[in-house]
């Protein structure tokens, strides 16, 4: 093994241990992540990157304004955006209990923390993994995910492509007239499903697509957009 697999993988290391870990232990092992990434050249070169002209207080301000937390749009800002929160948790200027009450208390089955870390830290994972395209780790720890037929996988992407589309279109309405929903909660609703989506968490599928078939019910010009989402997010629940 080489010393750059060394470096990639005591980061993964450090990410899956969180992942697996129990709240109570969550201060050490946001620390235990962020001294992985110092050490690592190759992970630490590729935040500093997209770190440039990010402005974290900007996208915080936005992404905690609804009922749901919020990522950035990009990959560079979606990077930027959960390291600079895992280092403001880390410093003590995020309460990480009261984000966890806020925003991933919404699961009947898995724990506030539970869903953080699927939601949000698993993503940060994934698309670390991407951007230095160590295809060779990720056929190592993500086994499920590459052993998928393709039709499988690609289902996945077009579901997530819908889901971007439908954000993008209903972010470019002033008003929604008649949905039940204020504008930002629904788009924080969609942006939460898009990361869902991407992440294949097949069990949350059910509760977004009832929620934006409700919201939208009486939006005639997304229903087209809104029944395309909710088949091919069934049919992925039925084959799950």
């Amino acid at each position: 093994m080489t010393n750059e697999k060394i470096d990639i993988n005591d980061f993964l290391i450090s990410i899956d241990n969180m992942i697996k870990s129990k709240y109570i232990l969550v201060d050490r092992r946001i620390a235990d992540v962020l001294l992985a990434i110092a050490g690592s050249t190759d992970v630490y070169n590729l935040i500093a990157e997209c770190m440039i002209n990010f402005d974290f207080k900007y996208e915080w301000k936005r992404a905690t304004g609804g009922m749901y937390l919020k990522l950035p749009e990009g990959d560079a800002k979606k990077i930027s955006f959960i390291f600079c929160m895992l280092n403001n948790i880390d410093d003590g200027n995020i309460d990480i209990t009261k984000l966890l009450d806020r925003f991933f208390s919404y699961d009947a089955e898995l724990s506030p923390y539970e869903l953080f870390c699927k939601t949000i830290i698993a993503q940060f994972k994934q698309l670390i993994l991407e951007h230095l395209n160590y295809d060779n780790v990720v056929e190592e720890v993500s086994n499920e995910v590459i052993d998928q037929p393709n039709e499988y996988k690609n289902d996945f992407e077009i579901l997530t492509e819908l889901i971007r589309e439908l954000l993008t279109a209903v972010k470019a309405e002033k008003k929604l007239k008649k949905c039940f929903m204020q504008k930002n909660d629904l788009v924080a609703v969609l942006a939460t499903f898009e990361q869902v989506a991407y992440n294949r968490l097949v069990e949350y599928f059910y509760a977004f697509i009832v929620t934006i078939r409700s919201a939208l019910l009486k939006e005639k010009k997304f229903m087209q957009k809104v029944l395309k989402i909710c088949d091919l997010a069934n049919d992925l629940i039925s084959r799950s």
